[in-house]
């Protein structure tokens, strides 16, 4: 899909994206660039966005500058909704340093390219899959080592502790595939830098 590959995280479940933006044609534009492999749906102002978020919502597209409720304040409802869907921002709005305090997964400035926005899509669903796998690999790992602590190797000869040492190997595997995944070397680099410090 454009520069980057599908993760293979939720292969059992189209990821669904919610368009949020006023200008119908537009909407339809990134609805149709999205569609190959990710199921879109489109709200035209805030209020149908929030009609249209609901638990399937995996991210959302939203418009900054908007007729009624602003995309800034649609932000603030998906925040106080505690959901689990990204937000990227992809307005004609130049950023400034309000969104340093935004829930965003990314901010794109239009124009925006195909290429551009399946890219940033794709990598805010790589890092969420990654960050998923990195707290599995830390409870998995710490019960890991405090079983080593406790008891000898010949003491957990037991089946169970094999798979969780085995979970532990598949995890790691699964990390570093992700991370070869991301379409930015520095950003690759730096979730490698932060798994491997801690």
């Amino acid at each position: 899909m454009g520069a980057v590959e599908a993760s293979t995280m939720d292969s059992e479940r189209e990821r669904t994206i919610l368009i949020v933006e006023d200008e119908q044609s537009l909407a339809a534009l990134h609805a149709h660039h999205l569609q190959d492999d990710y199921e879109a749906r489109v709200a035209f102002t805030g209020g149908e966005a929030l009609v249209e978020l609901t638990s399937d919502i995996d991210l959302v597209l939203l418009d900054r500058r908007m007729p009624g409720m602003s995309g800034d304040e649609l932000l603030d409802h998906i925040d106080d909704w505690e959901s689990d869907c990204q937000v990227i921002m992809v307005t004609a709005v130049d950023p400034d340093l309000d969104i340093i305090d935004m829930p965003l997964a990314g901010y794109l400035t239009k124009p925006v390219s195909k290429e551009e926005l399946l890219t940033a899509v794709e990598q805010a669903f790589l890092i969420d899959d990654y960050e998923e796998l990195v707290s599995e690999y830390y409870e998995t790992h710490k019960k890991y080592a405090t079983l080593t602590a406790e008891f000898s190797p010949t003491e957990i000869d037991d089946e169970r502790f094999d798979d969780l040492e085995g979970r532990i190997d598949e995890l790691e595997t699964e990390m570093n595939e992700i991370l070869e995944q991301f379409p930015d070397d520095d950003l690759r680099d730096a979730f490698r830098g932060i798994h491997e410090s801690e």
